[in-house]
């Protein structure tokens, strides 16, 4: 009782007109993006089943890259951007993540280049140019969330907000385009996505420049420091590769197991309703991390100052306690009105499976309360 009596009095200090007006952008951003895509998936679920389960199972590679690269990259970021503002070396700091970023891409080309030449000999149900499109994609879509997560690490969340409701305005619009020019086609599609998200993340770096803090010169700033970046930095994500790989495993493996077992229109009927998961527990579950995780890891800044730690605790007990009420909530939800969820979204034709939608919810949800349990290790710098 005392625990939950500290937590008040926590969100009661905490709370004031600059809290509530960036946390009310945040939601407003977050729901007009659910709605946004729930829009984009009743689209594209126009293509039918099969060309939406290969639209999923691309969605599938581009979150194995960011689990495995880019998210990890986002994490080691917002740990030590306050630790190296703190010492007037945010902007070099930056400039490091600039060049692991820029190695990345040149990385992730060369392999959509090579399955570009490469899988069209083995794999003919798509056009080679296909392969190539899909891996640029992953690349533009990975590089925009990115810098959705540095965007509101610096609490620039209006700006976010509004930048990522226009990506998926702007998206919606095209997709009626090709829909009325009858060129709804899945590589076209593929297109518009990719430019969409290269000109919204060209935006937020701008954004985020214009806010960079000055500091040092070049010359002023010697090597054993940057080494140590990268070391911290190395340190600090390694791990996450290991983590990322087995939660990739978890959520997002069965769509190319159902693929092999079934049909690639049942990876789409499959893919539809963990839209429906998404909506409702991944998506806030981000939110709720965009936002609290700058705050929490910067209450963590200074590992000495214990007042701090404790409040950055209480912040991370708060996050695991409303993650795991959604989890609940979702459950109770999709067990009562799940097909009709499906059905409002998508067409009867996705709706067969239905009755799997609740085990989703729950399974997904106790994996992000797990998730959410390991941010105190995480905010202490000991990710292991």
């Amino acid at each position: 009782m005392n625990q939950f009596s500290e937590f008040y009095k926590l969100i009661r200090t905490k709370i004031n007109a600059g809290s509530i007006k960036e946390m009310s952008w945040v939601a407003i951003g977050q729901l007009a993006n659910i709605i946004f895509s729930f829009i984009i998936v009743k689209l594209l679920s126009r293509m039918g089943e099969e060309n939406y389960g290969i639209y999923a199972l691309v969605i599938t590679l581009a979150v194995f890259s960011g689990i495995l690269f880019y998210g990890p990259l986002a994490q080691g970021f917002i740990r030590f951007y306050y630790h190296y503002l703190e010492l007037n070396h945010a902007r070099k700091f930056t400039k490091l993540i600039y060049k692991i970023l820029l190695f990345s891409i040149l990385i992730f080309l060369l392999i959509s280049f090579i399955s570009y030449l490469v899988i069209p000999l083995i794999d003919h149900s798509q056009p080679a140019i296909f392969f190539l499109l899909a891996g640029v994609y992953i690349i533009t879509v990975k590089i925009n969330e990115f810098f959705n997560a540095v965007l509101n690490l610096i609490r620039k969340r209006k700006e976010n907000s509004i930048l990522q409701g226009s990506e998926k305005a702007f998206i919606i619009m095209l997709l009626f385009g090709l829909i009325y020019f009858k060129n709804f086609m899945l590589i076209n599609v593929f297109i518009i996505l990719a430019i969409v998200a290269f000109f919204s993340s060209s935006i937020k770096f701008y954004i985020f420049q214009k806010y960079l803090p000055d500091e040092q010169k070049e010359s002023e700033v010697g090597k054993p420091l940057r080494l140590e970046m990268r070391a911290n930095l190395i340190q600090y994500i390694t791990p996450f590769l290991i983590w990322g790989f087995s939660g990739w495993l978890q959520l997002n493996s069965e769509k190319w197991i159902i693929n092999g077992i079934l049909s690639t229109a049942d990876v789409g009927i499959y893919a539809v309703m963990m839209a429906l998961v998404n909506a409702l527990i991944i998506a806030p579950n981000n939110i709720i991390s965009d936002f609290s995780t700058p705050i929490i890891f910067k209450q963590y800044s200074y590992l000495m100052n214990k007042k701090k730690i404790k409040i950055g605790y209480q912040y991370i007990y708060i996050n695991i306690l409303i993650v795991f009420g959604l989890t609940i909530f979702s459950t109770i939800i999709t067990y009562f009105w799940g097909k009709e969820l499906i059905i409002l979204i998508s067409n009867a034709g996705y709706s067969k499976f239905w009755y799997l939608l609740p085990m989703f919810c729950l399974g997904t949800g106790l994996f992000l309360t797990g998730q959410a349990l390991t941010m105190h290790g995480l905010a202490l710098n000991v990710p292991k």
